[in-house]
């Protein structure tokens, strides 16, 4: 039965959405930094040739399908609380300057970027590395198998993590204020 809120045919969309957005966000990197000059016609070229790339590879396409909706949501996010602090009689230059000068934001953006690529990287190749880490049942020979269950050891996986948060906290701490 069809309904107003019936979105299955969105699906047959994907790829065009995916096409759009990686080309958007080249094209308009490409207008910022002049990489290739200021041609706006050899910037197209570019943009396009590389989202043609991102859609004819399949780990690619599956990461960019998987992490998109989940920028689209941040977005929509970050639109909302700048709309919230203007609503509540913040100034506009005032947020202006906290997005743009603030460290602490383009600290938690960044955090949350690289969340957004772990987490589409993990619904992709997820299976791939569980394949390679494995347990001792399915334990396959090789080399390549051996330096994935090492990798990817959760004893492993926690020290990484923990001397991340342990430089990060060596930086902060002897940052000049």
């Amino acid at each position: 039965m069809a309904t107003v809120l019936d979105t299955s045919l969105v699906v047959y969309f994907k790829p065009i959405f995916t096409f759009l957005f990686v080309f958007g966000v080249l094209y308009a990197i490409l207008a910022r930094v002049p990489l290739f000059g200021k041609s706006s016609n050899i910037n197209t070229v570019v943009a396009f040739s590389m989202a043609m790339l991102f859609m004819l590879t399949p780990g690619v396409k599956d990461v960019l399908n998987v992490a998109t909706p989940w920028f689209v949501f941040m977005f929509i996010f970050i639109i909302m609380l700048v709309l919230v602090f203007m609503m509540v009689g913040v100034d506009e230059k005032l947020v202006v300057s906290v997005f743009s000068e603030n460290w602490v934001v383009w600290t938690i953006a960044i955090i949350a970027i690289v969340g957004i690529f772990g987490f589409a990287m993990s619904q992709v190749y997820g299976p791939v590395i569980q394949g390679l880490y494995g347990s001792e049942e399915t334990a396959r020979e090789g080399i390549t198998f051996d330096i994935g269950r090492i990798l990817f050891h959760p004893r492993m996986l926690g020290t990484l993590f923990i001397l991340v948060i342990a430089s990060q906290a060596v930086r902060l701490i002897s940052a000049k204020n």
